[in-house]
């Protein structure tokens, strides 16, 4: 028997076959973007079946080559983020009984505490996206992103820091441009007027309990991928021809990757460097086992670096934060600690050109782009930017960009 993906791929080959001879017969010209094919859906009901199909087929089939991380985190329509936000509060996905992927409204509303018929409009509205099934009326099936949602905290910590946080800055995206044109300042955002606060975005959370932690338990969600896993720093910039040196990782949170470099190259000692409260955690988080290898230091990076003759200054997931000039004012305090030869890398996205990659992959790094642009006013940038960020920084600076 063909597998559910193939059985998808057929129907959506013989739909397009079918709209395609209805579109020959009627004289109107192929699907395009281009243009549209102007008919109404009333008018031609032998159009309207196969298009459904098609696009239901594309649905399902983009769901399940994306998985469960994709089915969540691909939602873009802002009323299905909104009822899979509420699915999480109200924790549907882990009221079905012990031991059991299936489970009936009474059930669910008896264990979430909700009443039943909010739960089946709840379960129902996320059927569209595949969180749940419905294969018998009634009677609700978990779907492999249900069950992540039942059994990662990460992801349900996700959901709730984009719904709250992420998602009504961007709306406010405009209206920033309109109130502060041309800013670069991290506290003229989306962020800012969604929240009605002068401050910084980051500052902000920090004065509520437990919302900034939040939102740094959900981003290290990312980290945990398979495309985000510390190796490909480690293989992606040649650390064993330094044998050994020094390394400043700057701005480096708790040291995940500069941990790494330190125990996969012992020659090298690694500083890792950040904020008062985050290198204290940090140090005392850190493996006993590290000896001299890794030492922890309080730095803002907007000051002068004061690790001077440093081999590398590692800057990963820094200046996508801040604006060019910002950006600019954090490499530029690094100048008066270089000595010839030293290098700044960074880790950082290169955004491509249009059509140089996956129309998929450039999506989510625009997607990235204005995230970063409604909290902070940061950006994820192209190539030229990223010349023309050093070029503007001056200074002797050799830099190796890791996408």
């Amino acid at each position: 028997m063909a597998s559910r993906a193939r059985q998808l791929v057929e129907i959506l080959s013989q739909s397009i076959s079918d709209i395609e001879e209805f579109l020959r017969t009627q004289g109107s010209p192929a699907l395009s973007m281009e243009q549209d094919v102007h008919m109404s859906f009333q008018a031609h009901p032998k159009f309207a079946s196969p298009k459904d199909t098609a696009l239901l087929a594309c649905k399902e089939l983009s769901t399940l080559l994306g998985g469960s991380f994709g089915a969540i985190t691909n939602q873009t329509q802002t009323s299905e983020f909104a009822n899979t936000q509420a699915i999480c509060r109200f924790n549907i996905p882990s009221s079905f009984p012990p031991g059991h992927d299936h489970a009936t409204y009474d059930e669910l509303a008896e264990n979430s505490g909700l009443p039943e018929p909010e739960v089946r409009r709840l379960v129902r509205s996320t059927l569209p996206s595949y969180i749940f099934l419905e294969k018998e009326t009634g009677v609700v099936t978990r779907t492999a992103a249900s069950k992540l949602l039942a059994h990662n905290p990460l992801m349900v910590q996700w959901v709730e820091m984009t719904a709250t946080e992420i998602m009504p800055a961007t709306l406010k995206i405009a209206d920033a441009m309109e109130k502060w044109p041309n800013s670069g300042e991290p506290h003229h955002t989306g962020y800012n007027i969604a929240n009605n606060t002068e401050d910084s975005a980051f500052t902000h959370m920090g004065k509520f309990p437990g919302r900034l932690e939040q939102f740094a338990r959900a981003m290290s969600l990312f980290s945990m991928g398979p495309g985000y896993s510390p190796r490909w720093v480690l293989e992606g910039y040649p650390w064993g021809s330094m044998e050994s040196g020094l390394v400043v990782d700057v701005g480096g949170s708790k040291g995940e990757y500069g941990i790494k470099i330190a125990q996969k190259y012992p020659g090298i000692k690694v500083v890792i460097q950040d904020l008062p409260d985050v290198v204290s955690k940090a140090r005392s988080n850190a493996p006993q086992d590290l000896g001299d290898m890794v030492s922890f230091m309080a730095h803002d990076f907007f000051t002068e670096q004061p690790v001077k003759g440093a081999d590398v200054y590692f800057l990963r997931w820094i200046l996508h934060d801040w604006s060019d000039e910002y950006s600019i004012r954090i490499l530029r305090a690094l100048i008066p600690a270089l000595k010839k030869g030293a290098k700044v890398v960074l880790h950082e996205y290169i955004v491509p050109e249009p059509g140089e990659t996956l129309s998929l992959q450039d999506k989510t790094l625009r997607i990235f782009d204005t995230a970063v642009r409604a909290l902070t006013n940061g950006k994820e940038r192209e190539e030229n930017d990223w010349r023309a960020l050093f070029a503007e920084a001056d200074g002797i600076i050799v830099a190796q960009w890791e996408g």
